[in-house]
């Protein structure tokens, strides 16, 4: 949002003059008098009384003035009148009072028994003027968006919550940004409310928010708080995305500044934020029971899952969190972050490689894990299609080397963290973390510690994912670059992700594969559109779109098991066991040593033709292709 621009006869024909406010405060304030008067005395007030009203109502607009002065009663404006407002009325009036009543009971002493006004029509006056003063207010801010809300040419904002914190977003875009935004509806899910009015404002049920939208231009729609469900919110934000609209979000209190929203703080939604899934409480003491007072390990601890694992593991309470990877940069901004929310002495930071058989083999003597998160691994397609011996080094000799150290060391659980791109896979990232799977199954049937391997796809946000490129995509102006109209993905959160590991490493008991209920898979042209709209801009248009063919090795719709492979539920609905009709991880170890003996070499040419004898359905990417006709050639 932006402020427009409006002339000086907006600002002085839509308002009244101040001094107007003031002056007719006071008349009320004699009125409200005088009512009291009359209501005391049943509307004949005697002689006695009536001969001190030269004093009385002099009183009462002195006393009254300087109180409205004080408190500025006069200086809001009245279509903009708020609970906050009516609170310093309230406040006003009962100052005015408690002044007149100390004078009153002061003339009381003077006079030796003589009250000015009786004390029984202070209290009724307190009640009238409370009323008058605020219900004028009310009537004047209604009456005035009856009059002047059908031809206002500022831009129309729609709160989702009709509770304190969409009142809060009402007021501070009135007061902040009110000549260039006005809320035209509340919306909610809340019936029992639905046609009603707060502050002037129509409440509507969320239900019929496209219908709303058909016959009235918004410009954005302000999420004060969250729907009730994943679901719900995705499907009110398409709704206002189809209608080219603004979607923002208010942070969580907590995180307001001196408990006060600013308007700065209200923010565009991102499409993180229309990714995440319906969480499912997890068992809390079975992970309890796999973490706590044991030392934990994780590889790839500085990266988007791995970093992930870290901050939910330590909350478990581990003796020792370990933390390895061999980026330096992000690994210390770990330990940064760690030294502020634990004790340092319970977590180790080593940087190293995982592939390093000496520097892990040190690590497992000394530290002897109980538990090992491995998440290390090359990842990028395009990268490992042309470097296929640092995807063997890293993604399958590297988990070969940790997976028997944690044999041999008695290590009680280690849990891959597999891809989708490990089923058919159509590229050498994929291939490897397949034949890194069944390194694990191999190892299970002669070893006393618990190896599984859990499954899923991509990660929003992570590093180099579509979804970053993206953004700095159309931060730049375009094109945004997409490799094919049908291509799709699985998504989910890092938080999620991170627990559903958690949980299936817990409930593992040795030998299983484990996959994550994602929802559906998201077709990729579908999600680059809704960030341009996002950003307020308009696809084709504002932002291109470019479509630039696969990649070498990338499929057009990814999967997350093989045909040759079933399921089996768990008690955790979001996790599924996978069973193997064929066993595959039986009599390869032979397969995966002369793989391994391929690395000194970095003979190209010879770890594809070994990876193919693994994975017999598996082709190469172009790239991975084009290596070998060069090496021939």
């Amino acid at each position: 949002m932006t402020e427009g621009h409006h002339s000086g006869k907006y600002d002085e024909g839509r308002h009244a003059p101040r001094w107007i406010i003031f002056l007719l405060d006071l008349v009320l304030s004699i009125t409200s008098m005088g009512i009291a008067y009359l209501l005391r005395f049943n509307m004949s007030i005697p002689a006695e009384w009536s001969a001190k009203f030269s004093l009385v109502f002099p009183l009462v607009l002195i006393v009254r003035g300087t109180a409205f002065m004080i408190f500025r009663t006069f200086a809001g404006l009245i279509r903009y009148t708020s609970s906050r407002d009516s609170a310093r009325i309230m406040y006003v009036v009962a100052a005015g009072t408690g002044v007149l009543a100390a004078i009153n009971l002061l003339a009381f002493t003077v006079t030796g028994g003589t009250f000015i006004f009786p004390m029984s029509v202070l209290m009724t006056d307190f009640l009238i003027l409370l009323f008058i003063l605020t219900a004028l207010r009310m009537l004047m801010k209604n009456t005035y968006y009856d009059l002047f809300n059908k031809n206002d040419d500022r831009k129309g904002v729609i709160i989702y919550g009709t509770d304190q914190s969409g009142l809060v977003v009402k007021h501070t875009l009135e007061r902040e940004m009110g000549r260039s935004f006005r809320v035209i509806s509340f919306m909610d899910e809340k019936d029992h409310i639905a046609g009603k009015k707060i502050e002037g404002v129509s409440v509507r049920d969320v239900r019929s928010l496209r219908e709303f939208l058909h016959n009235t231009h918004a410009h954005s729609l302000i999420f004060s708080k969250q729907p009730p469900s994943p679901e719900r919110k995705i499907e009110i934000a398409d709704t206002c995305l189809d209608f080219d609209m603004k979607i923002l979000s208010v942070p969580y209190i907590s995180n307001w500044i001196s408990s006060r929203l600013a308007f700065n703080q209200i923010k565009s939604l991102h499409i993180d934020d229309l990714l995440e899934r319906t969480p499912v409480p997890v068992n809390d003491g079975r992970i309890t029971s796999l973490i706590s007072g044991k030392v934990v390990l994780v590889t790839g601890a500085a990266g988007s899952i791995g970093s992930e694992i870290v901050r939910q593991v330590l909350a478990y309470n581990p003796e020792t969190l370990i933390l390895v990877d061999q980026a330096e940069t992000p690994l210390y901004e770990m330990e940064i972050m760690l030294a502020e929310k634990a004790d340092p002495n319970r977590f180790r930071i080593v940087t190293g490689n995982v592939a390093d058989s000496a520097r892990m083999t040190d690590l497992f003597r000394n530290y002897r894990p109980h538990t090992v998160f491995h998440a290390a691994a090359y990842k990028h397609i395009p990268m490992m299609e042309n470097n296929p011996a640092e995807a063997l080094r890293t993604n399958i000799c590297a988990t070969w080397l940790l997976a028997q150290l944690a044999s041999d060391h008695g290590c009680s659980r280690f849990i891959f963290v597999s891809t989708d791109k490990a089923v058919n896979p159509a590229n050498v990232a994929g291939a490897s973390k397949r034949i890194a799977e069944l390194c694990l199954l191999n190892i299970q049937g002669r070893s006393d510690t618990g190896f599984s391997i859990v499954r899923f796809g991509n990660v929003l946000g992570s590093n180099g994912s579509v979804i970053p490129r993206f953004r700095k995509q159309i931060e730049k102006g375009g094109p945004v670059t997409i490799t094919h109209p049908e291509a799709t993905r699985y998504f989910m959160t890092s938080t999620i992700a991170a627990q559903l590991i958690l949980e299936a490493g817990a409930m593992s008991k040795g030998g299983e594969i484990f996959i994550f209920e994602m929802g559906p898979s998201i077709r990729i042209y579908d999600l680059a559109r809704k960030m341009i709209k996002l950003g307020g801009m308009r696809p084709g248009q504002d932002i291109e779109i470019k479509f630039t063919g696969l990649r070498a090795g990338e499929k057009i719709n990814e999967e997350i098991m093989y045909t040759h492979e079933y399921t089996e539920p768990t008690d955790n609905p979001k996790i599924s066991l996978v069973l193997d009709k064929r066993n595959a991880g039986n009599n390869i170890e032979e397969k995966i040593s002369a793989l391994a003996d391929l690395l000194p070499e970095n003979d190209n040419e010879k770890i594809l033709a070994a990876i193919k004898t693994i994975l017999p359905g598996f082709q190469a990417g172009v790239m991975a292709m084009a290596i070998e006709h060069n090496q021939k050639t």
